[in-house]
């Protein structure tokens, strides 16, 4: 077995799921984290069960024992931070939304593959039982014409901004919005099931420093029409409904997994969920782990194929929405 040792970047409540992971992933350990405040980085070790801090990245990046590194930092320094492991032949675990735009993404899959480390995009929704078994249900539907994804998560920083902060999830500069978030769960969830849609467009809320709060993504295909609702300064029932001419499935608590499912045909309603019992992000981190211990990198690349769509439905949908992030100039 190859040993797969993380560096974690950041130490918010991701990079903490993250963590747990890997201390239940067989192979994985985390190994490092790495903070620009050594105070909040030593206490992110003492809780999670890390050896090593540090506070300087390009130090970690010089650690022999660091095998990947997780990038859990704000969306608009993904890409900078990835270059540089990359440079330095780390393989690196980027968190979704895997950049700010798809000219980045390809960038960095482009570097990866002359550099010959691994790559991937942290985004829980195509790992999970429950949507790989999804995806054999919904061909009891018969055609489907109609899919509706929502959601819906109060952020708290949203409070911070009408106060007039700037927190980074609610600012251009850091790439931040609804749309980065949220529905990228909404966008990956669609295009791992019906590929890359013929249309894209989007209507949403903006504040006043033009970040999105919330809104709805169109995704048009051919006899199928997707809408994907999604918002930070609100709350509601999130769920998504996949309507065809034979019946109908419900995804209870919506595309983030996903959830537990119903499949109902002429009538008749039937439960699944194929949920493992571990960790939110044991799921993805395990595939991970053994797509790089088994050196299949055709799953790497079919995975970076979702990652490379979803940043043109998001670059397609910020261009319909008039919205341009720093990193976008």
């Amino acid at each position: 077995m190859k040993r797969m040792n993380l560096a974690v970047v950041g130490t918010g409540p991701i990079a903490a799921s993250m963590v747990q992971a890997a201390h239940e992933v067989d192979g994985a350990a985390a190994y490092a984290v790495y903070s620009r405040s050594y105070e909040k980085g030593r206490a992110f070790a003492e809780k999670n069960q890390i050896d090593w801090v540090y506070t300087d990245f390009e130090e970690m990046l010089k650690d022999e024992n660091v095998d990947f590194v997780y990038l859990a930092s704000p969306n608009s320094l993904h890409y900078s931070q990835a270059k540089d492991v990359i440079k330095a032949r780390k393989n690196v675990i980027v968190e979704k939304p895997f950049c700010s735009n798809r000219k980045q993404a390809a960038d960095l899959i482009a570097r990866a593959k002359r550099n010959n480390v691994w790559i991937f995009e942290a985004i829980t929704v195509p790992h999970k039982k429950n949507y790989q078994l999804l995806k054999e249900k919904i061909r009891e539907l018969g055609k489907i014409k109609e899919v509706q994804c929502t959601y819906l998560q109060y952020s708290r920083k949203y409070q911070e901004l009408l106060e007039g902060k700037q927190p980074n999830v609610f600012t251009l500069q850091y790439s931040g919005g609804s749309l980065m978030d949220l529905n990228i769960y909404n966008i990956h969830f669609v295009i791992g099931l019906f590929g890359k849609p013929d249309r894209v467009s989007y209507i949403c809320r903006k504040y006043k420093n033009g970040v999105d709060l919330g809104g709805t993504v169109s995704m048009e295909y051919d006899g199928m029409n997707v809408s994907a609702l999604a918002g930070k300064d609100l709350s509601g029932e999130n769920r998504v409904l996949i309507s065809g001419e034979n019946g109908y499935i419900v995804v209870h608590g919506g595309s983030n997994g996903p959830k537990p499912f119903t499949v109902c045909i002429d009538g008749n309603e039937e439960f699944f969920d194929e949920d493992s019992g571990t960790s939110w992000l044991y799921d993805e981190l395990n595939d991970f782990y053994h797509y790089y211990d088994e050196d299949n990198r055709e799953m790497m690349k079919s995975l970076l194929d979702l990652s490379d769509l979803a940043m043109w439905v998001v670059d397609e949908a910020k261009r319909s929405a008039g919205i341009v992030f720093e990193e976008d100039k």
